[in-house]
């Protein structure tokens, strides 16, 4: 899917505009207002939805906000908070703004985000176009500590690889095995108004929608030392802002202590990915204008993939006929 090309303003508005205009049928939706925050110390205006509390959307800015640039080119920016999720809560998918919100009591479901993982599908059972498989050792940061400009969580740790290009399949909704990898790698897709199990009860999760651009690619070899993978107590959303944007998440798994399968996961158009607490994953891979629940009240175990020279390897996403990725990705 072609994207529009980032500029060096958020693009939120015109998101919001669209989604106002694609709802004005529908009555019983009503949109948020939003107002907008210059962040002085960060150099960008963002957006936010004016019914949150001012608080905490004070405190949720400061600790959500970024904007890194490469080459004068944006790579990544903060457009908008659109909700903040109370401790404890599930929450709901929208297709308009603000996207992710909590969960009423009627809307409750059984279980949390850990409930998930429960599967029985095994990585095994997958056809092998599906997934690849890295020989590697994991370091964390207070093993091995990388300086990592781009890891908002702090420190970094090392993903030590046996190779210096790392070549990983794209599996979308029209792969047979669509569903199986999904589940064998413990993260679950859901539609417009199905309610996801959240319950995490450490914090608040934000709500944020940040623009990823095709200069991310290049921000990370030149400017953050690297690809990064990450895993975290808390659970993520992610979820394109609208169908112009992509979703690529690539999700791991850990096989043996020094081997590890990974596959990259295109989110179907107008759905959301859920990653529970604990998944090994990256973003680095989607673009444009990106919706994710996250918090940073609670630490990542975040690693850089380098070679064993310590030099930054390369990720690239399989774009055969197989697969049937689109060229920008690479």
């Amino acid at each position: 899917m072609p994207v529009t090309l980032a500029t060096s303003t958020p693009q939120v508005q015109a998101n919001l505009q669209n989604a106002v205009s694609s709802s004005s049928t529908d009555k019983s939706i009503k949109l948020p207002d939003y107002q907008e925050r210059r962040l002085n110390d960060v150099g960008i205006t963002v957006k936010y939805n004016a019914e949150l509390s001012s608080q905490k959307v004070e405190s949720s800015l400061k600790a959500v906000s970024i904007h890194r640039v490469v080459n004068n080119e944006v790579a990544v920016t903060t457009n908008a908070l659109h909700s903040i999720i109370p401790p404890g809560s599930d929450v709901v998918i929208n297709r308009s703004a603000p996207h992710i919100t909590p969960a009423s009591p009627s809307q409750t479901v059984a279980g949390t985000h850990q409930s998930v993982l429960e599967t029985k599908t095994s990585l095994s059972s997958l056809p092998d176009s599906a997934f690849s498989v890295i020989e590697g050792t994991w370091h964390d940061a207070n093993t091995v500590s990388i300086a990592a400009p781009g890891n908002v969580f702090g420190a970094s740790g090392c993903l030590s690889c046996a190779d210096v290009l790392l070549e990983i399949p794209m599996v979308t909704e029209l792969s047979p095995a669509f569903e199986d990898v999904t589940q064998a790698f413990g993260v679950k897709v859901f539609d417009k108004g199905e309610t996801v199990p959240v319950k995490f009860d450490k914090c608040d999760l934000n709500v944020v929608e940040y623009q990823i651009t095709p200069a991310n690619h290049q921000y990370s070899l030149e400017e953050a030392n690297g690809f990064f993978v990450e895993r975290h107590e808390f659970p993520h959303i992610f979820m394109a802002s609208s169908d112009q944007d992509e979703i690529v998440i690539t999700v791991g798994k850990q096989i043996k202590d020094d081997q590890f399968a990974l596959a990259n996961i295109k989110v179907p158009d107008g759905k959301a990915i859920m990653l529970p607490g604990g998944t090994i994953h990256t973003d680095s891979l989607s673009r444009g204008n990106i919706v994710i629940m996250l918090t940073e009240c609670v630490g990542a175990d975040t690693v850089l993939m380098h070679d064993k020279d310590s030099q930054p390897i390369t990720l690239r996403v399989d774009s055969s006929e197989r697969i049937g990725l689109a060229e920008w990705h690479l």
